[in-house]
């Protein structure tokens, strides 16, 4: 029973009651039918506009990336690459911009999308500047552009995304507050025809009426929750009809929303290379620590810079260094706790913060950091051996988070004037 179509049901009550019934099931039918063809549309349009937004997104900061990476290299193959991945990415961001104006999105969220082009608009001016500054032969004013611009540039990028996101999820909440509505105005007017039929009608209404409504309300407490930001509910309907067809899709959705999520939130925290703990992620986890090392329970920073990591690249070309760079961060990640983090900075750059350790066992940790750091690694028969420097500043929770990053990065700087391959703590 649970299997057939919601119009064979209506069909076989109505074979035993009055035309009454008969006009009821039809309207409940046309409702249902409608509700379920408007949320699937409007499903799958977020759905696909979220999946493009991601992919600019992604397509953005890769460019970023390139940038930098363009400005710091002296022309020739490696330039003339990053021209290449910044050019391919232009494309990208273009193609999947004009397939979101396509989409029948409503005006709020054309307009977020109107919004995010014009930043992106925006990055495209400083990139611009800091490579005509870059071609000139000016680097060290194609980097001040890149490095003053884009982090401010980046932040917008990431807030209209998010802003765009939001628009997202509140039209799944539209179309559950819209769903509530049809079911209710639906379930009245059949209730108002039904009444008026035989004792036999009313009762054969009330038995279809639960067949139908109880999965719909299901739905409903779904889409509401979706409308709070939960998404971790599913629906349960293990049947064939439309409810059920529309419960799978509802399903799906959802799963495809959870699953982008948190793609997007792992990006935002996250290096894109190591899969480490990125920059931002780090001061959050500084700030965490901060009342261990108010109330005495030592924490530390360890910032490691590998000594010679550009010789690598030069010698054996980017694909190399970007081997080495993950062989790092493994080795890091397998020399400490599982509450400590490991982040990277950027470039060659890495830090460990250890919360909670003795000073000599964070001096002892640091020694034995550098140490497995410097194993030799092998990549494409080419032995590869790791250099690098480590500066260790302690903090008692009193002085700022730039403070405390500002004493381990002056640490590693002795560090590597004093003979590199060494620890100095602040």
């Amino acid at each position: 029973m649970a299997d057939l179509r919601i119009a064979t049901k209506i069909v076989s009550v109505s074979f035993v009651v009055t035309a009454i019934f008969t006009a009821s099931g039809v309207v409940g039918l046309l409702s249902l039918r409608h509700l379920v063809a408007a949320q699937d549309r409007e499903y799958r349009v977020n759905v696909v506009a979220l999946d493009r937004m991601t992919t600019v997104r992604s397509a953005v900061g890769a460019q970023q990336e390139a940038v930098l990476a363009y400005i710091l290299s002296d022309p020739g193959f490696y330039r003339d690459t990053y021209a290449a991945v910044i050019e391919q990415s232009d494309r990208e961001i273009d193609v999947q911009i004009a397939e979101l104006r396509r989409l029948a999105l409503p005006a709020a969220e054309h307009e977020g999308l109107r919004a995010f082009a014009a930043t992106v608009t925006m990055w495209r001016t400083a990139r611009d500047a800091a490579l005509s500054a870059a071609r000139s032969g000016d680097q060290r004013k194609a980097a001040y552009v890149v490095l003053v611009r884009s982090e401010a540039i980046a932040r917008a990028v990431k807030d209209r995304a998010n802003a765009f996101l939001a628009q997202l999820v509140e039209a799944v909440a539209d179309g559950a507050r819209q769903v509530k509505t049809n079911s209710v105005q639906t379930a009245r007017l059949m209730g108002l025809l039904l009444f008026s039929g035989a004792v036999t009608a009313l009762l054969l209404s009330v038995l279809t009426a639960r067949a139908i409504s109880r999965p719909l309300r299901e739905v409903v407490d779904v889409l509401a929750r979706v409308a709070r930001g939960d998404l971790s509910r599913r629906v349960e309907l293990d049947r064939g009809d439309e409810v059920g067809q529309m419960g799978r899709s509802l399903n799906e959705t959802l799963g495809v929303l959870r699953n982008a999520f948190e793609e997007v939130h792992h990006r935002a925290s996250h290096d894109g290379l190591t899969g480490l703990a990125n920059r931002a992620l780090l001061r959050e986890r500084i700030a965490r620590a901060r009342p261990n090392a108010v109330r005495g329970l030592h924490v530390a920073m360890l910032l490691i810079d590998l000594d010679g990591f550009k010789q690598v690249n030069d010698a054996h070309g980017h694909a190399a260094g970007d081997y080495l760079l993950t062989v790092v961060a493994e080795r890091l990640k397998a020399g400490v706790r599982a509450d400590d983090t490991v982040a990277r900075l950027g470039g060659d750059e890495f830090a460990v913060l250890l919360d909670g350790m003795d000073h000599a066992d964070v001096d002892a940790v640091a020694e034995r950091l550098l140490a497995d750091l410097q194993a030799p690694t092998e990549f494409n028969g080419t032995v590869l051996v790791p250099r690098a420097s480590v500066g260790v500043s302690l903090w008692d929770g009193e002085v700022s988070i730039d403070a405390l990053m500002h004493d381990a990065d002056v640490a590693m700087y002795a560090a590597k004037t004093g003979g590199k391959g060494r620890v100095v703590r602040a």
